[in-house]
């Protein structure tokens, strides 16, 4: 059966609409709850439309699944850039938590809560933990520093991080960035240049309004 509507075919909602409002959905139903019908409402289609994109429910899982996989490839990414200095490898990876596109905190949240449910989910999540980790600790062992200080900085950064969004702090970019400096000299030992701190700003403005189509 095709997934993608028929030539000339009149659909209200696009797949991506789908996958967004399954996304919104996360912040009050878990991951393995979500009903097409409840989106649908959401979306004001009716719930045959969503078979245009997706064979089933499971479908949709599963693309949340991969769009969850993709928080982790950016953070090992940017971790494996070369850079000059250690303060500008810690702000490559912190590209993840300015811009969702890079790295959805809901979803990841959502999937660490399936994860206390579903064996097999845990064990993802604890892949990505390891592959993650295990990023960062290269990354700051590249800049000089020992096997253990590095897992423990690598850890900081990470764990801080996690922590920030399951707490649900509320503070404005313009706070986080006041104290930016401040973990940057806790978690990799050194303040940042000003022209380190503009390519970020620089960064997180591009992220709060990006450009059409981006």
């Amino acid at each position: 059966m095709s997934l993608e509507p028929a030539k000339g075919q009149h659909i209200k909602v696009t797949r991506q609409q789908w996958i967004d409002a399954a996304l919104s959905a996360l912040e009050t139903t878990p991951i393995d709850e979500l009903k097409v019908l409840a989106l649908a409402k959401t979306l004001d289609v009716s719930r045959s439309s969503f078979y245009w994109y997706f064979e089933n429910q499971t479908a949709l899982t599963d693309e949340l699944l991969a769009l969850w996989e993709h928080n982790t490839t950016s953070i090992v990414e940017r971790a494996s850039r070369g850079t000059a200095t250690v303060v500008a490898a810690c702000l490559g990876v912190f590209e993840c938590w300015a811009d969702r596109r890079l790295f959805h905190a809901g979803l990841d949240l959502a999937v660490r809560e399936w994860a206390r449910r579903d064996s097999a989910i845990r064990a993802s999540v604890a892949r990505a933990d390891a592959a993650r980790l295990e990023a960062l600790a290269v990354m700051f062992r590249r800049h000089g520093f020992a096997p253990d200080d590095a897992l423990v900085r690598a850890r900081l950064l990470y764990h801080s991080q996690v922590g920030y969004d399951a707490l649900g702090t509320d503070e404005s970019i313009d706070a986080r960035l006041a104290y930016l400096p401040h973990y940057l000299e806790a978690i990799a030992g050194s303040l940042p240049t000003n022209d380190e701190l503009s390519a970020f700003v620089a960064v997180v403005q591009a992220a709060e309004n990006p450009s059409p189509g981006a």
